[in-house]
């Protein structure tokens, strides 16, 4: 994988770099880092493969937090889950479906930033209200 910055080579698909998928799962969870991977094969054109990330995020999901339950595991042991989560949408699905080697442009982390931290405020508002 080689990641290419400025515009000198614009005919290469701008996506969304692998430390991106792993800062999106540190900060927000795995299912936030798996929409970024899925939005880097939608550019691509590999709709269905993007259906498998989408598969994997929701089980993955469900399992942590059977996981979680089941052994009575610190909240914070969610950063290591999601840690994992992002290795395997990193190292996996990304290497699978896109390829090491494939040069890109780098695409802006701003928007989908935005996007994160409006949903992440609207839930912590929703989630403190009810209680």
């Amino acid at each position: 994988m080689t990641a290419k910055e400025g515009n000198s080579q614009s005919h290469l698909p701008q996506l969304y770099s692998k430390s991106l998928i792993l800062v999106f799962a540190l900060l927000f969870s795995t299912i936030f880092a798996a929409v970024i991977l899925m939005s880097n094969l939608r550019t691509l054109g590999k709709k269905k493969e993007a259906g498998w990330v989408l598969v994997f995020a929701v089980v993955y999901l469900f399992a942590t937090a059977i996981v979680m339950q089941a052994f009575s595991l610190s909240p914070s042991m969610t950063a290591i889950a999601n840690v994992i989560g992002a290795a395997i949408l990193n190292e996996f699905f990304w290497n699978k479906f896109i390829g090491r080697d494939l040069e890109y442009q780098k695409k802006s982390w701003m928007k989908p930033m935005l996007i994160a931290v409006g949903i992440a405020l609207v839930l912590f508002f929703v989630l403190m209200g009810s209680m």
